[in-house]
């Protein structure tokens, strides 16, 4: 049986030639049409132990958490990132002058929001909320620490990717920075972060919260 493919996707078709063996003519373009639909699979282990070699523009269906991941050639990764979003509405305090990721008189911290790298490896983080200062001349800080899958703050808060407040009154203030140098298709979380300007201010937060935006 000599075999001849379709000029774009190289789809093997039968010749007239060829015996009259219609299960092997189906098998064989069953076979190469497999890998081009979209899979599906429960999660991420069940699609890598079937397949073991994928190539640049798979298409599968992830039960858990429910997504579309395509291949790269590299990695997988969401075929349409979207947005990750939390909020706190109750109120917490803290006077440490080192980033907590938990207030006082609040619960529902740490408040961590995992997400998927895109392809590009980068997302844009958004923290802000209701903020205000026990002390006049003492800023409130909010920041996010960025960790991978293994617990390991791949960024820290810090100050210049921080929303503050210098003021004993309550306003809404928000911030962005850019994460990049993230594997892409490795699952993260981003937990906001805060802190006081001196151990004697008591630094407030209200209504916080966190959005990742991953870059396509």
């Amino acid at each position: 049986m000599s075999t001849q493919y379709t000029p774009l996707s190289s789809l093997p078709y039968p010749q007239a030639t060829d015996p009259a063996d219609l299960p092997a003519h189906l098998k064989a373009l069953a076979d190469a049409l497999d890998g081009r639909t979209v899979l599906r699979f429960a999660d991420a282990a069940a699609r890598d132990a079937k397949v073991t070699s994928p190539v640049a523009g798979m298409l599968a269906w992830i039960g858990t958490p429910g997504r579309l991941m395509y291949y790269t050639g590299s990695a997988w990764v969401p075929a349409a990132p979207s947005p990750v979003y939390k909020i706190n509405l109750d109120a917490g305090d803290t006077t440490t002058a080192t980033y907590t990721e938990t207030l006082n008189n609040a619960v529902g911290d740490p408040m961590a929001a995992s997400f998927t790298a895109p392809a590009s490896g980068q997302v844009l983080v958004t923290i802000g909320g209701y903020l205000w200062s026990s002390v006049a001349n003492y800023s409130s800080f909010m920041s996010a620490n960025i960790r991978n899958s293994s617990n390991t703050v791949v960024l820290a808060a810090d100050d210049n990717r921080a929303a503050l407040l210098n003021s004993t009154s309550k306003a809404s203030v928000s911030a962005q920075f850019l994460v990049t140098g993230l594997t892409p298709g490795a699952t993260y979380t981003g937990t906001p972060a805060y802190r006081s300007g001196a151990t004697t201010n008591t630094a407030n937060f209200d209504s916080r919260f966190i959005r990742i935006d991953p870059i396509p």
